[in-house]
C-alpha cells in the first residue's frame, strides 16, 4: 500500500514568520508532526511519501504513485485542505482525512469527497482504518469513545521530513490543554486533561 501524506498550506499571518525564515534560509517554521506520527502508527510494510505544501506542491508523479492520499489539518488550513482533497479526487485517488479540523467539522471534508474520516486520536482510529483497507472497503468514518494511552505512541517517522526546510524541530511531550482559548480547536481533538508521554518516546 502506497500512502501519500499531504500537509496543507498555512495562510500568511503574523505567525508565519516569513521575514525571520528568510534570514535563516528556511522555508517553514515547524514540521507536520501529526502526519509523521500517523506514518509511524500505520503498518510499516506500507510505503510512505510526505509532501508539506508549505515547502512545495505535490508533483504529478507523486499523485500517480499513491494508492491512498492522507491529509491532516487545522482550521486555519481549511482552504488548501479542501482544494487538495478535490485535486486528489479528480485523479481518482482514495482520500483519508484526520486531525483537528476534520474532527471538528467532518461534514466539510465529506462534502468535497473525502472517502475515509479518521477522526479523534489516531492511536485508536488508525487501526480501524487499516482493517477497513484490508477488507477492501473504500469509505468509512472512524471515531473513538476514549482517549488513548499516549505513552505507547511510536516515535514519529522523522525520516520522511526534509530537515533542511524547517527552522525548528518539534516533539510532542503531552496532549490535552486545560485552557479555554476561543480561537483554538485542538481541545476538540485532544480534550482538556493533559496526558504526558514517557520521555523515551518523545
Amino acid at each position: 500500500m502506497r500512502i501519500l501524506l499531504v500537509y496543507p498550506i498555512f495562510p500568511k499571518t503574523f505567525w508565519s514568520y516569513e521575514k525571520i525564515l528568510e534570514l535563516v534560509n528556511r522555508k517553514v517554521l515547524l514540521p507536520p508532526l501529526g502526519l509523521v506520527t500517523v506514518a509511524a502508527i500505520l503498518p510499516q510494510e506500507w510505503e510512505f511519501k510526505l509532501v508539506d505544501r508549505n515547502i512545495r506542491p505535490v508533483t504529478e508523479e507523486e499523485w500517480a504513485w499513491a494508492d491512498v492520499v492522507v491529509f491532516s489539518a487545522m482550521i486555519v488550513q481549511k482552504q488548501d485542505l479542501l482544494e487538495q482533497i478535490r485535486e486528489a479526487k479528480q485523479r481518482g485517488k482514495l482520500v483519508a482525512v484526520g486531525g483537528p479540523y476534520p474532527t471538528s467539522v467532518p461534514h466539510a471534508v465529506q462534502d468535497v469527497g473525502a472517502d475515509f474520516l479518521i477522526l479523534d486520536e489516531g492511536e485508536i482510529t488508525l487501526p480501524m482504518f487499516v482493517e477497513a483497507i484490508k477488507r477492501g472497503e473504500t469509505s468509512g468514518t472512524f471515531r473513538a469513545t476514549e482517549k488513548p494511552d499516549v505513552t505507547n505512541t511510536p516515535i514519529p517517522r522523522f525520516d520522511l521530513l526534509d530537515f533542511d526546510a524547517y527552522d525548528m524541530m518539534s516533539i510532542q511531550f503531552s496532549r490535552g490543554c486545560p485552557f479555554q482559548c476561543e480561537f483554538c480547536d485542538i481541545i476538540v481533538l485532544y480534550g482538556r486533561k493533559p496526558r504526558t508521554k514517557l520521555l523515551h518516546n518523545c
